[in-house]
C-alpha cells in the first residue's frame, strides 16, 4: 500500500505529525484447546508503546501510520488436562509487535481513531507438568480509541500531549502450539501520546 501511494504523483504528503505513545492496561486473553474441557486465562497487565505518524494527503487528512508492541505475563489453568490427567497450571509471556493503518479523526480536544494490520505474536509458555514451549504466530489486530488533549504548548518540539484510551482485538487465524484450537486477546490500554 504504501509503494502504491509513493508511486503516485497526486498523493504526495504534505504534512507529517509525527507522536510516540506510551501505553499500560490490561489484556484478557480466550484460548480453546481440545485437551481441555475449557482454559481459563486470568486477565493480565500489560504495557507498551505506539510510534505513529499521521499524514496529510491531497486526497485524504489524518491517514495514520503506525508501528507498536504490547507485553503482557498472564497465569492461567487448564482444566482436566488429558496429558496429565487432571488440572495444569501455566505462565504465559505474550510479546505483541503490529504494522498497521488508520484514520484518526481530529478535533479540537476530542480525537478518535481507528486502526488495523498485520503483526506476529511471541508466546513463551510454561506449565506445572515442567513442558516450555515458544511458539511464534501470525496475527491480525483491529481497534480503535480516542485521544483528549491535555495541554498544548504552541512551540516547535513537543507541540501537544494527549491522554487516551485504546481497544484492540487480536486474532491468529492459525492453529498454535501451545492452544490447539485458538488463542484470542483483547487489550484495554490508557495511553499518553506526545506530538511533535
Amino acid at each position: 500500500m504504501l509503494a502504491v501511494l509513493a508511486a503516485a504523483a497526486p498523493a504526495g504528503a504534505k504534512d507529517f505529525k509525527f507522536n510516540t505513545a506510551p501505553e499500560a492496561g490490561y489484556t484478557w486473553f480466550f484460548a480453546y484447546d481440545t485437551r481441555a474441557s475449557h482454559v481459563k486465562i486470568n486477565p493480565a497487565l500489560c504495557y507498551g508503546g505506539t510510534l505513529f505518524q499521521i499524514v496529510d494527503f491531497n486526497w485524504s487528512r489524518n491517514m495514520m501510520f503506525e508501528l507498536n508492541y504490547l507485553f503482557a505475563q498472564a497465569k492461567g489453568e487448564q482444566f482436566n488436562w488429558t496429558p496429565i490427567g487432571g488440572n495444569n497450571g501455566f505462565v504465559m509471556d505474550w510479546h505483541s509487535a503490529a504494522a498497521n493503518v488508520g484514520y484518526m479523526f481530529e478535533g479540537r480536544r476530542l480525537h478518535p481513531y481507528l486502526s488495523g494490520g498485520l503483526g506476529a505474536v511471541l508466546i513463551a509458555y510454561a506449565d506445572r507438568a515442567g513442558v516450555n514451549l515458544n511458539d511464534t504466530e501470525f496475527t491480525l489486530n483491529l481497534g480503535g480509541g480516542v485521544d483528549y488533549t491535555l495541554w498544548e504548548t504552541g512551540r516547535a518540539g513537543l507541540t501537544r500531549l494527549d491522554l487516551g484510551l485504546r481497544i484492540r482485538y487480536y486474532y491468529s487465524p492459525m492453529e498454535t502450539a501451545i492452544m490447539n484450537v485458538a488463542l484470542n486477546a483483547v487489550s484495554m490500554t490508557l495511553r499518553l501520546n506526545l506530538r511533535w
